[in-house]
């Protein structure tokens, strides 16, 4: 049977709409999810790999020669890069690159990716430990996209307490916090609060700190909220995704006031971070992520007006009862998800522990 000039006209209508539909279903489906199928493979060609799939830049301070093993098929970018950080033995960040100049941004990246110069006293790191593994008790929470977070702004200062009687007797309770920071007045103020009010990470050079009048107005993004900052002070920055090996501390790396003080921490500071980090999650996960956030937040406020010892006792039982739990999802898990669910543990353990 011999196909007519119509006919063959149709049926390359046809394919060519099959075609469209196929692109289309492509990209509603698969645009911009990770698949990596990876057996001891240079780091620098995995990078690679997901900086293609996800339209990401990413920087690392880890030698791009060190084998890397890891499968993922078809996840979003969190999600590898979580899977990606804990085969590498490394922590992953939202990060920023801030400078007066471009030519000294670049500065900056190369002194990170080659690790070199990381005594410099001129060097500061903002970044300060978020984990939602602190209100993720059935171990279902995915991981959460820090390029989401807002900007919410510097908060006000509490309002002083109530004078009390001088000659009262009785001590008030122990909460373990200093006094809350006074409202910052130049860039590395503000570059601190960015870090403070979300999950990121920040180097800048200390000698850059011109000084600031008016601070930044909340922002629906963090990442245009430092943007127009920087620009607004006539600054240059660069945003990526960061990759850092696990060094000692870096000389002028910033940590959060308050943490663990033998049961119950100063949970303030930690609840901005996880409320922020909570805009990463799908939209459908939020309200009971934000309803586990209030509970965490209630029982931090709670053991610390216990006394010290009442305050050890309900403190070891909430962390018992967090780990039997976790024993249970250790038992049921993948081992792609015991390794996800080890690292997010250590990220619990040290936001715990302030460090």
């Amino acid at each position: 049977m011999t196909l007519s000039r119509e006919h063959f006209k149709i049926a390359l209508g046809l394919l060519a709409v099959l075609l469209v539909a196929n692109l289309v279903y492509y990209f509603c489906t698969g645009w911009g999810l990770i698949t990596v199928k990876a057996h001891e493979v240079p780091l620098g060609q995995v990078i690679r790999s997901i900086e293609r799939q996800g339209w990401v830049t990413i920087y690392s301070n880890i030698d791009p020669q060190t084998k890397i093993s890891m499968y993922v098929d078809h996840v979003p970018l969190p999600e590898a890069m979580e899977t990606l950080a804990v085969n590498a033995d490394a922590q992953w960040h939202l990060g920023f690159f801030v400078a007066p100049n471009s030519a000294q941004v670049k500065e900056e990246i190369r002194t990170f990716t080659e690790a070199a110069d990381n005594d410099d006293d001129d060097t500061k790191i903002y970044s300060f430990p978020t984990s939602l593994a602190m209100i993720d008790t059935d171990g279902n929470l995915p991981v959460a996209d820090p390029r989401r977070q807002t900007w919410p702004g510097v908060p006000a200062p509490p309002a002083p307490p109530p004078s009390t009687d001088a000659t009262a007797t009785t001590a008030a309770p122990d909460d373990g916090g200093p006094p809350p920071d006074p409202a910052p007045d130049s860039a590395q103020g503000y570059l601190r609060a960015f870090a403070l009010g979300a999950d990121i990470w920040i180097m800048a050079p200390a000698s850059w700190d011109p000084p600031v009048a008016t601070a930044p107005a909340p922002e629906p993004s963090i990442s245009s909220a430092i943007d127009r900052f920087v620009n607004r002070l006539h600054g240059s920055v660069t945003q990526a995704i960061v990759l850092r090996g696990r060094p000692p501390r870096v000389a002028g790396e910033q940590r959060p006031r308050g943490g663990f003080r033998g049961g119950g921490m100063d949970f303030s500071l930690m609840e901005v971070r996880i409320d922020n980090a909570i805009n990463g999650l799908p939209t459908g996960l939020q309200p009971a992520a934000r309803a586990q956030l209030a509970q965490e937040t209630t029982f931090q406020k709670e053991v610390r007006a216990m006394p010290p010892e009442q305050r050890r006792k309900a403190w070891r039982e909430h962390m018992l009862a967090r780990r039997m739990n976790d024993d249970g999802m250790w038992k049921r898990a993948s081992p792609e998800k015991r390794a996800q669910i080890f690292s997010r543990l250590v990220s619990n353990r040290m936001a715990a522990q302030g460090k």
